[in-house]
C-alpha cells in the first residue's frame, strides 16, 4: 500500500528567493489577489496595455512623438499625429492602424483647438496626450533677436501650456488620463550657445510639476527630458559634427554620456510609453531623464 501524500510532498517552486509548496504559493497568490484586486499582480508589460485608448500626440511627425506613435499603436491604442507639417503627420499616420494625421501649430491657441477638435470627432476622445512638439536654435546669446528669444519660448512652453489647457477637459470626459510632456537634459546641464532652448525646456519641467498638482488625482502628468537622442531635430547637428559624415558625427555626439552612444527614438518612446500606461499608475509630477547618463558625466 503506498504512503499517503502530505504537502510536504508537492511539488516546491521558489518565488522571490523563498522556497515552498506549490499549493502554499497557490493560495498566497489566490489571497494577494483577493485582497488588492487582480489589477495589481497582471504582468506588467501587457501587449494591449492602451487597448481602447486614445492619444494625442504633438511633433508625430518625426522622432520620438513618431516612435511613441508607433509603439502605443502596437499596443493597441489610436493615435492622433498632430503636426505643423501636415503631409509628416499623415504619413506617419498612414503607417498605423486607426491612426488619423492632423494639422497643428502648438504656437497657435486656435489651431490646438481645431485639431483637438477634429481628434473628437474622428476618434471619439482623447484618453492620453505626448506633448512633444519643437524646435532647435543656437548661437551666442548676444546674437539673439528679442522675437527670437520669444518664438522659442513660445513653441516649447507655450505650445505645451496650449496643448494641456485644450486637453484637459476631453480626458476629465474619460474619467482622466495621462500626459506626458518633453524637456531636454538641457533643463539639467548647461551647455554652450543653448540658453534659449535650455531656459524652454526648463520651463516645460517647472509646469509640469504644477500642472500635476492641480489635475491629480484623476490626471496624473510627467516630463521627459531626452539626453542625445537621433532624430530629425539633431541630424543636422551629427551631420555639422562629423563633416558631413552622419554615423561619424553621431559617433562624436555620442561621446558626452556614459553610453557612448545616442540613443535611438524608440528608446526614449519606451519610456514615455511607460508614463502614459497604468504601469506608472503611481507615478505623477516627475521628470524621467533619458540620457545615457549625461547629467553625471
Amino acid at each position: 500500500m503506498a504512503a499517503s501524500r502530505t504537502i510536504r510532498d508537492a511539488p516546491r517552486v521558489t518565488t522571490r528567493g523563498v522556497d515552498m509548496p506549490a499549493p502554499v504559493c497557490f493560495f498566497r497568490l489566490l489571497l494577494v489577489q483577493m485582497v488588492l484586486g487582480p489589477s495589481l499582480i497582471r504582468p506588467l508589460e501587457s501587449p494591449l496595455r492602451f487597448a481602447d485608448q486614445v492619444l494625442f500626440a504633438t511633433g508625430g511627425g518625426s522622432g520620438i512623438a513618431a516612435a511613441v506613435a508607433r509603439r502605443f499603436t502596437a499596443e493597441g491604442g489610436r493615435v492622433a499625429v498632430a503636426d505643423l507639417d501636415e503631409e509628416r503627420a499623415k504619413a506617419v499616420a498612414s503607417e498605423l492602424e486607426g491612426a488619423i494625421g492632423v494639422a497643428c501649430d502648438v504656437s497657435d491657441e486656435a489651431s490646438v483647438q481645431a485639431a483637438l477638435q477634429l481628434v473628437v470627432e474622428q476618434l471619439g476622445g482623447v484618453d492620453a496626450v505626448l506633448s512633444a512638439a519643437g524646435h532647435a536654435g543656437f548661437g551666442p546669446i548676444e546674437e539673439w533677436s528679442f522675437e527670437r528669444w520669444n518664438r522659442m519660448l513660445t513653441v516649447h512652453a507655450g505650445g505645451t501650456f496650449l496643448v494641456c489647457k485644450h486637453a484637459l477637459p476631453l480626458l476629465r470626459q474619460r474619467g482622466g488620463g495621462a500626459i506626458v510632456t518633453v524637456a531636454s537634459v538641457s533643463a539639467f546641464v548647461a551647455q554652450r550657445n543653448n540658453v534659449p532652448y535650455g531656459a524652454a525646456k526648463g520651463a516645460i519641467v517647472g509646469f509640469t510639476r504644477q500642472l500635476a498638482l492641480e489635475t491629480g488625482p484623476e490626471i496624473r502628468v510627467n516630463c521627459v527630458a531626452p539626453g542625445r537622442t537621433q532624430s530629425g531635430m539633431t541630424e543636422p547637428i551629427m551631420v555639422a559634427r562629423g563633416g558631413g559624415d552622419m554615423a561619424k558625427g553621431a559617433e562624436v555626439f555620442g561621446k558626452g554620456n556614459i553610453q557612448k552612444r545616442v540613443a535611438a527614438a524608440e528608446e526614449v518612446a519606451a519610456t514615455i510609453c511607460f508614463l502614459l500606461s497604468d504601469d506608472a499608475s503611481f507615478v505623477t509630477g516627475e521628470t524621467l531623464v533619458v540620457d545615457g547618463g549625461e547629467i553625471v558625466v
